[in-house]
Formats: C-alpha cells, sequence, structure tokens
C-alpha cells in the first residue's frame, strides 16, 4: 500500500511495501481523467456538452443515438452497467473472471462501440456505469482521430510531467495484485472499456493529478465541479462525485479492479488531499480516514455505492 496527504503544497509520503513510486492500477480514478478529457475537449472546442453519440458515430441511430456525452459523464445516459455480451462464450469468460481472477473485458474499441448497436437505452437517471465511461472516452479518441491512450499521454500526463502514468496495451509484463483472499489476479486492461478504468499510476504521479485538480491547473479541471444530484449523499459533476448537507464538504472518487484498491479525494477550501492506492482488492476508504488527520473525513461517502467486486464489475 502506497499513500499520500496533501496540505497545500506539502506533500508527505507513506507505504507498506510500497512507496511513491510503486505501481497500481487505479482502476475507476481512471474516470476523473477521462472526465478531465471530456472537459478539455469542450474547452477547445472540439464537441459541446451536448454532442451526443449520433453526432460522433452516424452509422447509429434510435435512442442510442441521442444520447448525450453529459449524460454519460453525469451517469445518468440510460447505458446498462456492463458491455452486453457479444455471444454465449464472452458471457461465459466474463462470468467465470471472477471465480478465476482474470480480467473480465475482452472486446476491443471496435466492438465496444458496435455493441451499442444492441443495447436498450433505459431512463436518464443516476445509475454507475463502466461500459458508458468507456464510450465516453472512445469517442473522445474518435473526435480527435487518436487513441484513448494517445489522448491521456498528449493532454494529461506528458504536460502535468505525470512519467509514470499510462493506459496499458497489453498485460504482457505488467504486475499483479490480490484478491481480497490473497490469491493472485491477472493484471486488468480492459480493452476497449479501458477509458472506464485501465490507467496505471503511482502515489507520486497522482498526487500530481490531485494538486493541479485542486488548483485548477489541470486540463480540464472543471469537471469537478458539481453538476446533478446523484444520491442522497452526494452530487456529481463529470465522474468527480462531492459529498452535500455536510461541512466541509468532499470531493472524491475511488477505484477497484481485480487485485488492486484505490481512492482519493479532497477538501475543495483547505486545499487538503489523499491518496491511498494497494495491490489487494480489499477496500482503502477506510485506510484514508485513519490516514487523513484533517475534517474532511470520507466517512460520510460510503453511501455512492461505487464500488463493485463481482464479475464484470469495478469501482
Amino acid at each position: 500500500m502506497a499513500a499520500a496527504k496533501i496540505d497545500g503544497d506539502d506533500v508527505t509520503w507513506g507505504g507498506v511495501g510500497a512507496d511513491e513510486t510503486s505501481e497500481f492500477e487505479i482502476g475507476s480514478i481512471t474516470k476523473t481523467i477521462t472526465a478531465a478529457l471530456f472537459a478539455d475537449a469542450i474547452e477547445r472546442g472540439e464537441i459541446d456538452e451536448e454532442t451526443n453519440l449520433g453526432e460522433v458515430w452516424p452509422e447509429l441511430d434510435g435512442e442510442v443515438a441521442e444520447v448525450t456525452l453529459a449524460s454519460i459523464a453525469t451517469q445518468r445516459s440510460g447505458l446498462p452497467a456492463q458491455e452486453p455480451a457479444r455471444s454465449f462464450g464472452d458471457g461465459l469468460a466474463t462470468f467465470l473472471s471472477g471465480y478465476i481472477h482474470t480480467d473480465p473485458y475482452r472486446g476491443t474499441a471496435t466492438d465496444l462501440v458496435d455493441s451499442l448497436k444492441d443495447v436498450d437505452v433505459g431512463e436518464q437517471e443516476p445509475e454507475y456505469s463502466n461500459f458508458a465511461f468507456g464510450i465516453l472516452g472512445q469517442a473522445l479518441a474518435t473526435v480527435t482521430d487518436s487513441s484513448y491512450g494517445e489522448l491521456v499521454r498528449n493532454r494529461i500526463t506528458e504536460p502535468l510531467g505525470m512519467t509514470d502514468t499510462y493506459v496499458p496495451g497489453s498485460a504482457e509484463g505488467l504486475s499483479h495484485g490480490y484478491t481480497a483472499s490473497g490469491l493472485p489476479a491477472a493484471p486488468w486492461t480492459l480493452g476497449g472499456t479501458a477509458p472506464s478504468g485501465a490507467i496505471r499510476s503511482t502515489a507520486h504521479d497522482m498526487s500530481i493529478w490531485l494538486r493541479a485538480t485542486m488548483d485548477g491547473s489541470a486540463p480540464g479541471a472543471t469537471s469537478i465541479q458539481p453538476r446533478e444530484d446523484y444520491n442522497e449523499s452526494d452530487r456529481i459533476g463529470w465522474a468527480w462525485l462531492t459529498t452535500k448537507d455536510r461541512s466541509p464538504n468532499l470531493t472524491w472518487h475511488n477505484g477497484g479492479t481485480g487485485g488492486y484498491r484505490s481512492f482519493l479525494g479532497f477538501d475543495p477550501k483547505t486545499s487538503q488531499g489523499i491518496i491511498v492506492l494497494a495491490d489487494s482488492a480489499i477496500s482503502v476508504d477506510d485506510a484514508a480516514d485513519v490516514i487523513s488527520t484533517s475534517e474532511a473525513s470520507v466517512a460520510t461517502r460510503h453511501s455512492a455505492q461505487v464500488h463493485g467486486d463481482q464479475a464484470g464489475a469495478h469501482s
């Protein structure tokens, strides 16, 4: 486990069997980077909030073509939580991944987009969707004529100096984490769904990301601004959740893959933040409570139910 506490310009590091340079899968904290790319693309005039999937991919029609990128970024698109299985074999492999601890995501970016033709769009109400965020990232890649990994590198990690943060192209040579029971868990690269949770990083680089997001210098930092109610405890910006009805507020996201867990959060008013990364599928949200000594307690955050440890889900 590695952790960082941010207090203004000061960063304090800590770790158990790891340090600020150790690499982890950050899981759904990836969504905060995808959301920043969305906000940045708007600022560049490449898209706007109401750009819909049909404008990105003209071959789409019906309700799915009308789904807006902003509705995806606020987790209320009506798209399913996970990509529909392309075949019985794919569905079975995804199901079994939870038992044999493999990456449940197999389709390419093209497969992911093709699957939109077969989805039923539900009500536009808050529902956490890894599938939708995969679509958001691939839409941004399409609009900018690049891959998602190239977009992350060119617009986020290189400008900010996050030299150890990247989207893996394959699982070859990647370190693995462990299940909650201590068994090895294969690395997750997530295929076409990478924009929802595939990024690998370090506590050092995540401190750069969090500080730049807090002070507004990160590309697309406006993504943190709350825009909609998400549940009884939180409002949601583009990916980022912010606690409500309490003082101080906390803006946060967590993450989890087959063998890793992660958390980052900050108090927008005090510029205090916390990052916790672990190579085990045991929640680190409570660890963030213990490590942080600021008033911005993360304890009120849990009702958002972002986590998903079952096969085919990640937080």
